[in-house]
């Protein structure tokens, strides 16, 4: 007659090798999170986990002179923000939002607080990604800042910042745009950054294209300011495609002596 060792080792053995097996699956999921999670804060900030802020561009009701007249600014500006559109085309904004929202919210322990730029106009103290250009004030606050070295809007065209040449010209069928990060000059704890097109496409593109790259970008720049040029065929945000990325105002020196050389 065996005896109950025999039968009761094993199944011991067993459960305890699968207990540890559990836990070491535990801690590997939790380091791997632990990892992702830093890799996010590396391009988002440190603020992203409780004080973040994705900042839409508001516009007053319509007028018998323009279409939408943008509110006037509390905080005067090297760069004034346009004045006017000729439309505003909601399911832009919140497109861009939707993209950009579920991604921070589910890689940060609270999720962003929504604001208009019209709300965050004169806080120059936080944490922002902006959506859209010279439409929104906290985008033209991170386009004029110093820390930034790397692109800006020129007339019809995403220009260097350092010597105002060209680098892409708006086009019909395809809307670019501008992906920017940097730590401002007068609060270097912050993180800003933009999503910025010449037009609505190439903004909720360029969001697109973050939501779904951002490790990617995290492994190139680490926690480094950053400048992106993206490329969307209209009317098609995950047709969205990244043309140039920029980690020193050399890089897009660089880039502009290619174009002028023809490369």
């Amino acid at each position: 007659m065996p005896l109950i060792s025999d039968w009761i080792y094993p199944i011991v053995r067993g459960v305890i090798a699968g207990a540890i097996f559990a836990v070491l699956i535990l801690t590997v999921q939790k380091i791997k999170k632990k990892c992702k999670h830093r890799s996010f804060r590396m391009i988002f900030g440190n603020d992203v986990d409780d004080n973040f802020h994705l900042v839409y561009p508001s516009y007053e009701s319509p007028s018998p002179e323009t279409v939408f007249r943008k509110p006037q600014s509390r905080v005067p500006r090297n760069t004034s923000s346009a004045k006017k559109l000729s439309a505003v085309n909601s399911t832009a904004t919140t497109r861009t939002i939707s993209h950009l929202a579920l991604e921070i919210g589910s890689n940060s322990k609270e999720p962003p607080r929504i604001i208009s730029d019209v709300d965050a106009d004169p806080l120059m103290d936080i944490s922002f990604l902006a959506i859209g250009g010279r439409t929104n004030y906290k985008s033209v606050d991170l386009l004029d800042n110093e820390e930034n070295k790397f692109l800006n809007f020129g007339h019809e065209s995403i220009i260097s910042k350092r010597s105002g040449d060209p680098i892409i010209r708006a086009e019909s069928e395809v809307d670019y745009a501008i992906i920017l990060k940097i730590s401002p000059f007068d609060n270097p704890r912050r993180t800003w950054l933009c999503c910025a097109g010449f037009g609505e496409w190439g903004t909720s593109g360029a969001a697109w294209w973050l939501s779904r790259n951002w490790k990617w970008i995290s492994k190139q720049a680490k926690n480094r300011s950053f400048a992106c040029i993206t490329r969307t065929r209209v009317k098609s945000d995950d047709s969205t495609i990244k043309l140039h990325f920029f980690l020193t105002p050399e890089d897009v020196q660089r880039t502009v002596q290619d174009r002028n050389n023809g490369r």
